[in-house]
């Protein structure tokens, strides 16, 4: 019933910056989507700072995974939140072509 697990930094961190990776991600792509795709070079700064965060966000996830005697479910939930970010943004990145 006691444990000494607890949930590592890395992980809390790796689902916050998943979280505000889609955040950026939505509200980027719902804007382009409402101005008819004209608009300011913010947005897209905004879209590659959320992939800069999906990138490190991942790698933060995995290694709060790798950690012994601690619970994963943080890290687990990053990695699921990044690696939906990155998807979008390779799409996003592949509808061009």
């Amino acid at each position: 019933m006691f444990t000494n697990r607890r949930h590592p930094y890395i992980g809390i961190m790796s689902a916050i910056l998943g979280a505000i990776a889609l955040g950026s991600l939505v509200y980027g792509i719902g804007s382009s989507y409402l101005l008819g795709g004209d608009v300011p070079m913010g947005f897209g700064v905004g879209c590659a700072l959320a992939t800069l965060y999906s990138l490190v966000g991942w790698f933060m996830g995995v290694m709060a995974v790798r950690i012994p005697d601690s619970y994963h479910i943080t890290g687990i939930i990053g990695i699921i939140l990044n690696s939906i970010a990155l998807l979008i943004e390779a799409f996003i990145l592949w509808i061009p072509a």
